[in-house]
């Protein structure tokens, strides 16, 4: 949704069966010692233990684990031996923090409240629920009672209450996802990295390219899992750990907005700054090698651990964000080569792109010998107008996901509190929780059938117009965004839309482009299978901007397989056009 160390116990090397994790724990070791001065003044320059020893207990197996199935990869749980499918929550708490930022404060030492955890927890088994996914660092900084104290050191306080989260979270058999931002705010691990920064290397892809600071990173989430093995936590609920929850470089920063120079990253190897091709290498192969050589660190320290990490829509080959945006993501390769046990992949349906195209930019075709989830989707307010019409893309968006092969689902969000920029789950009539519920639909795989749903079968429509002006294609009526179709003369203008196949018609809305307002007069014309169009309704009157016009009949109109709408009237010489025409039917054709 989006968008520093201690030195290793002296048994830490003992229990290294790997030549490949000796080597990580002396680059650590390694660099533990270095002598830097952080340009921060606040950052301590000496790195002590956060602890001496971990504790003596013996850890526990995690429950959920990977196998491979005939060349196709699926969770299972080790103590059923049955199939396990992850479908579950995000799980915020939006509230306002000591620094007066709007902040997750789920596990704030502040903030913390168990009882309304509790009382999430048990609605959610209701519901089948059985994964949780969690954030580390998004409460901001210490004062909040984040994840680290005041000397910017793993905060014990804070791990205490994530303690607490998994035992009540075993307790109703749901298993979680502990997923990391970003370096802790204000901690040292930030400030460390930071003060590494030169020409070569900055802002984030200094923390993922820089030889020096990739065992910066490697050591904060040693001191993570330390924490968190310290606090008695059962580690066996813990479904994985997310090494960033939303992976993206930088073009801005060097050294990708470098043309020229040679540039050695983290895993030894040099690339040519001059050369695009070197630079795709030198992200894909140095994310791999980030990610790599952190989950040996954390297997070392618990070895039945899940590791994965997470990425929202690549911008390429299909643009989705801006040229502006300057996040640099990159999936494919990272699939096919790390060893990561599974891949949490984001996305959101009513962006304005067509799903296929989406999974096209993540690259998934081909990719089964590990699991993907879509450990994220939802619906905006801004791209939805009401809560039914939220939960039927949610629920869409589930289904088409399957086509793909996704093994795992988890909606943003549970709860949003006092943030209110998406339909969450558990509010409202809880439309959104109800139609993912497992208890209520057994199969993500296949369409439910709710009264309060109604499918837009426009999206799935072929569209056709008597004109249309360059950049506003008629296609944009049916694109699930406020993107619009502009024809390109004078009325009368027309835009029909084929159904993919015949429909019972419950409502047609039409979403009106028309600035200044003014007198229109619109026809809408439909055709039932073997007949020829007949005029429906006519809409005649004031129209403005961004107003909704519904025509709902006194019996769904049977049999449709065309809807054409003629502007013949359209006042201060505007050229007609829509935002958006969607026809609802109460089940799919």
């Amino acid at each position: 949704m989006t968008t520093f160390s201690h030195s290793p116990h002296n048994s830490f090397a003992v229990r290294l069966r790997k030549i490949k994790l000796i080597l990580i724990a002396i680059l650590i070791i390694t660099a533990c010692n270095w002598n830097v001065t952080p340009t921060n003044s606040n950052v301590p320059t000496n790195t002590p233990s956060t602890s001496s020893t971990l504790s003596s207990q013996a850890l526990s197996t995690h429950r959920i684990q990977v196998r491979n199935i005939n060349g196709v990869a699926e969770f299972y749980d080790v103590v059923s031996g049955e199939k396990f499918v992850p479908r579950g929550m995000n799980y915020n708490r939006f509230l306002t923090s000591e620094d007066g930022r709007l902040n997750d404060n789920v596990l704030s030492t502040t903030r913390y409240d168990p009882d309304t955890v509790e009382k999430d927890f048990a609605a959610m088994r209701a519901l089948g629920f059985n994964v949780v996914r969690i954030m580390l660092e998004t409460c901001g900084s210490y004062i909040n009672g984040c994840v680290t104290n005041a000397s910017g050191r793993i905060n014990p306080e804070y791990f205490a209450n994530l303690a607490d989260f998994l035992t009540r979270a075993k307790a109703h058999n749901l298993y979680v996802m502990v997923a990391s931002n970003t370096l802790p705010d204000d901690g040292y691990w930030i400030n460390a990295t930071a003060a590494l920064q030169d020409e070569q290397f900055e802002s984030a892809n200094n923390e993922f390219l820089n030889p020096m600071a990739v065992p910066i990173y490697v050591d904060y989430w040693e001191s993570v899992i330390r924490a968190i093995i310290e606090s008695g936590a059962p580690l066996d609920v813990i479904w994985a750990y997310e090494l960033r929850q939303e992976h993206h470089f930088h073009w801005n920063y060097a050294p990708l907005n470098l043309s020229s120079g040679l540039i050695t990253t983290a895993n030894g190897l040099t690339y040519d700054m001059s050369l695009p091709d070197d630079k795709t290498r030198m992200v894909d192969q140095g994310l791999v090698y980030w990610a790599d050589t952190i989950r040996d660190s954390i297997k070392a320290l618990d070895p039945s651990a899940l590791i994965t990490v997470g990425f929202f829509v690549p911008n390429e080959p299909h643009p989705v964000r801006g040229v502006e945006d300057q996040r640099l993501v990159r999936t494919a390769y990272f699939m096919r080569n790390s060893s990561m046990d599974f891949i949490d992949l984001h996305h959101y349906a009513g962006n304005g792109v067509d799903d296929k195209q989406i999974w096209e930019n993540f690259g998934l075709e081909g990719v089964n010998e590990i699991p993907i989830i879509l450990g994220e989707h939802g619906a905006y307010y801004h791209w939805y107008a009401t809560e039914d019409r939220a939960a039927s893309a949610v629920m869409g968006l589930e289904v088409e996901s399957c086509r793909v092969g996704f093994d795992g689902w988890l909606i943003w969000a549970w709860r949003g509190d006092e943030s209110r920029d998406i339909w969450w789950a558990n509010e409202g009539n809880g439309h959104i929780a109800e139609v993912v519920a497992p208890v209520i639909r057994p199969n993500p795989c296949e369409y439910g059938e709710f009264d309060f749903i109604r499918y837009n079968v426009a999206l799935q429509a072929t569209i056709t117009a008597s004109s249309a002006v360059d950049g506003a294609p008629a296609q944009n009526i049916a694109d699930g965004t406020l993107n619009l179709w502009n024809a390109s003369a004078l009325s009368p203008q027309w835009v029909q839309l084929e159904l993919a196949a015949p429909t019972d018609i419950e409502s047609i809305v039409l979403t009106v482009a028309q600035d200044p307002p003014g007198a229109s007069t619109h026809q809408l014309w439909v055709r039932q299978v073997g007949g020829e169009l007949i005029l429906v309704h006519t809409f005649d009157g004031i129209t403005s901007e961004g107003e909704i016009l519904t025509f709902t009949p006194d019996e769904p109109l049977a049999n449709v397989d065309i809807v054409k709408v003629i502007t013949t009237k359209l006042s201060n010489n505007l050229w007609p056009a829509w935002h958006e025409i969607e026809i609802f039917a109460s089940m799919l054709p």
